[in-house]
């Protein structure tokens, strides 16, 4: 097979942190061996929340990426903390202090709730469809520009954010190659990130509806997604393909554990963003109920959080910290490598999600790599696709996201013994696999 070169468009790319950034990094270290040849398009200078700089050595040996600049609100907003900062640590403390620096930052030192929320809806307004819009011109440059020095034969690109679909769209009007767009997520309807209002929705729908009727394939993360946009694109449905999420068998099998100082108590982990806003308030209050009614569970158990929250989510831990100790651990973000090494040594792992509309849609990257590692799964989740994916592999214990459930099923995950096989013994959510049914779709758009 002769190989052909795909252009990937995408933002979430290693130094960009993140599980978000797993789906497509390992679709480009292993399309190679389905003969094809990725050219990535990613942003130079991002300002994602998530920053991993050790994960570029993840990247493969020779792989062509194509990094761009632009300018996002992100890296406005922190250079702003951080010269306000700096502004505070030349300022005495006291009745000298600005008012203004009480505005931007908290007594904790992190921004304001109240100016959280306004900064983010001023960003929403002004930067549609989302806060990557200005690399658009940079990125299509820097297509057009690897295009001209070797051509490519299709192209893919995924969102979240939606400014990736519009990059490769733009381009697929210039250079008239097959275009795969990947929904990892839902866009319209997504209850992460509503609309501000009737214009904005319509303008949301407008662009999506370009997108999916231009595209050749729209690929869906999960079979739930696919089943929302067969009933909202009811034309373009028989170009619609599900190819889930996974994990990577071989970086898992160089993960090694960390050594653990409470090796008589049960880990339960949790990694990466813990993005609702009542995630927290909804575990902890079923947390708090099963030590209540187990107190001996303080001393068997160790529940630790690791990688970003809300400051909603986070001001809730922070406040039943003290009710909760020693059982609640709060690590913050640590680099990807190091969180796996955590996730290895627990006992079991954390899957979180409140009720809300559309959440049934969601299945957590980090739940593949807690089946590729086969740690038991506690699995606080409404009926939805993650479910249907554990009741498929037969594994792990479910709850719905309320007090008691939390607490029922906590104390259940005490006293059962973790599964002694595999989780998934078919491979059928390892990373080269899936992306062999990518390269399988690209071979049907542009056969060799």
């Amino acid at each position: 097979m002769t190989d052909r070169r795909l252009m990937v468009v995408t933002y979430f790319f290693p130094p960009v942190g993140g599980i978000g950034v797993q789906r497509t990094l390992r679709h480009v270290t292993y399309l190679p061996d389905a003969g094809w040849t990725p050219v990535v398009i990613a942003p130079r200078g991002a300002s994602y929340r998530v920053m991993d700089p050790g994960s570029v050595t993840d990247l493969p040996s020779g792989l062509e990426v194509h990094r761009s600049f632009f300018y996002e609100p992100a890296r406005f907003r922190r250079q702003v903390r951080e010269a306000v900062r700096a502004a505070r640590r030349r300022v005495s403390p006291g009745a000298g202090q600005s008012s203004a620096t009480v505005v931007v930052e908290s007594r904790g030192g992190r921004p304001s709730p109240r100016l959280n929320d306004a900064w983010a809806g001023a960003v929403r307004f002004l930067f549609f469809p989302d806060d990557q819009v200005a690399w658009v011109p940079f990125a299509v440059r820097s297509a057009l520009r690897a295009h001209r020095r070797n051509p490519v034969s299709a192209l893919y690109s995924s969102s979240p954010p939606v400014t990736s679909h519009l990059v490769a769209g733009l381009v697929k009007r210039r250079i008239g190659v097959p275009w795969i767009a990947d929904f990892r997520d839902p866009w319209v309807g997504n209850s992460f990130a509503q609309p501000l209002g009737g214009g904005h929705r319509r303008l949301q729908a407008r662009l999506e509806r370009w997108i999916v009727r231009t595209a050749d394939r729209v690929v869906f993360a999960t079979p739930g997604l696919l089943d929302r946009y067969r009933v909202r694109y009811p034309l373009e449905a028989e170009r619609f393909v599900v190819i889930p999420n996974g994990y990577d068998a071989a970086e898992l099998a160089d993960i090694k554990p960390i050594q653990r100082l409470d090796a008589n108590a049960l880990r339960l982990v949790y990694t990466g963003s813990v993005y609702g806003e009542r995630e927290m308030t909804v575990f902890l209050a079923g947390l708090g109920a099963a030590l209540d009614r187990r107190p001996d569970m303080r001393e068997r158990l160790r529940v630790e959080f690791i990688g970003w929250m809300t400051d909603a989510n986070r001001r809730a831990a922070e406040e039943a910290m003290p009710s909760l100790a020693p059982v609640l651990e709060l690590s913050g973000q640590v680099p990807r490598a190091e969180a796996l090494a955590r996730l290895r040594a627990a006992d079991a792992a954390l899957l979180l999600l409140a009720d809300g509309a559309d959440r049934d849609l969601f299945v957590g990257g980090k739940l593949f790599e807690y089946l590729g590692l086969d740690r038991q799964v506690l699995a606080v989740v409404p009926p939805g696709d993650a479910r249907s994916l554990l009741a498929e592999l037969d594994w792990g214990i479910v709850a719905d996201p309320e007090p008691g459930a939390i607490a029922a099923a906590l104390e259940r995950l005490m006293e059962t013994p973790a599964p002694a096989r595999k989780a998934d013994p078919a491979g059928r959510y390892e990373r080269r696999n899936l992306a062999a049914r990518l390269g399988a779709l690209l071979d049907d758009l542009a056969p060799s």
